[in-house]
């Protein structure tokens, strides 16, 4: 078992104790006086501070800094492109500007 899992798994048993040892009823303001139990209180409260901060604090993907083309039928186009004269091929860059050579020598 991970490291993680047991903390993870240590910190639900504890707030499970907490909730079930205060089953007394208390008050509570909320826009007027509400009459309820503590563990309904402190239950959605920890409910509401997980929901916050997983919300919070959740990973982003990272993007990549640059974009390439990937070309998963590299092999078929190769071929292509080596059985074919230039002129004919249209992958050749010999009737690109100079600009879109320079574009495509950025990737």
């Amino acid at each position: 078992m991970k490291p993680k899992t047991i903390i993870i798994a240590i910190l639900l048993a504890l707030v499970v104790i907490v909730l079930f040892y205060n089953k007394e009823e208390s008050t509570f303001w909320l826009f007027g006086e509400i009459r309820t139990s503590k563990l309904i209180i402190l239950g959605s409260f920890y409910l509401l501070g997980v929901i916050t901060g997983g919300v919070l604090f959740r990973r982003r993907k990272k993007h990549p800094k640059e974009y390439g083309i990937s070309n998963p039928n590299a092999t078929e186009t190769s071929a292509a492109t080596t059985s074919a004269s230039p002129e004919q091929s249209p992958y050749s860059t010999s009737n690109l500007s100079d600009e879109d050579r320079d574009f495509i020598r950025r990737d």
